[in-house]
């Protein structure tokens, strides 16, 4: 099936539409809740930066679900809080990563990159109007930064970036869903399958913070 197909619906007098991209949405927004209310480990900045992905990718996946339910009523600028803090998520997620990179120079001329990728494309998101943007500023930030550094630092011994890799690898499939408009069916169509596909690459995400954790009190003790 190559045709989008949008489900409309009426609740309580309110005329609501895409009850499906609403609901995945709102799993990942309750999945990196909890994730961000499971890392405890205030001691490493490292953690604190995936807590802060977790926390800003939760806020931007709940204003998601009601992009896609009130379309009707707010259209594109209803999605403007899902784009700004899915932005800042993939600010603190480009961190996160960056904090093992030991090249200070380069650690600070990729710092002032990140916050202007995300500056700009953001503002060209808003400007314009276009998703368009914002999924090539997560298309920089998870596919070319997080998985190709994942994976540099993996080899380089740090265990648990393979975790980080392996979420980017789940991810990778939602961006030729979203490109070639797979909907397998009116009750998941191609964004219903994207979401399910980033949820199972935040739980990688997840399961990479938490042995940054392990791998800290192994340290310590």
């Amino acid at each position: 099936m190559n045709q989008t197909e949008i489900i409309y619906f009426s609740f309580q007098g309110l005329e609501l539409q895409e009850p499906m991209s609403a609901v995945t949405n709102w799993m990942i927004a309750t999945f990196c809740f909890y994730a961000f209310l499971k890392l405890k480990n205030r001691n490493s900045e490292e953690v604190i930066y995936w807590k802060y992905f977790f926390i800003t990718f939760s806020l931007s996946t709940f204003f998601a679900g009601f992009g896609h339910l009130l379309f009707h009523y707010f259209a594109i600028p209803g999605k403007f809080p899902n784009w700004i803090t899915g932005v800042m998520s993939g600010y603190f997620a480009s961190n996160a990563i960056l904090f093992k990179m030991k090249n200070q120079a380069r650690k600070k001329i990729f710092k002032i990159g990140i916050i202007l990728k995300a500056i700009v494309l953001l503002f060209l998101a808003l400007w314009k109007q276009k998703f368009l943007f914002i999924a090539i500023d997560a298309i920089l930030t998870y596919i070319v930064f997080c998985g190709v550094y994942g994976y540099i630092y993996f080899k380089q011994g740090s265990n648990y970036m393979k975790y980080m890799v392996y979420g980017v690898l789940v991810c990778l499939p939602s961006l030729f869903i979203f490109l070639f408009k797979i909907n397998l069916h009116e009750w998941l169509n191609k964004d219903d399958l994207s979401h399910l596909f980033m949820l199972g690459c935040t739980i990688c995400f997840y399961l990479g913070a938490k042995n940054i954790e392990s791998e800290t009190k192994t340290v310590l003790s």
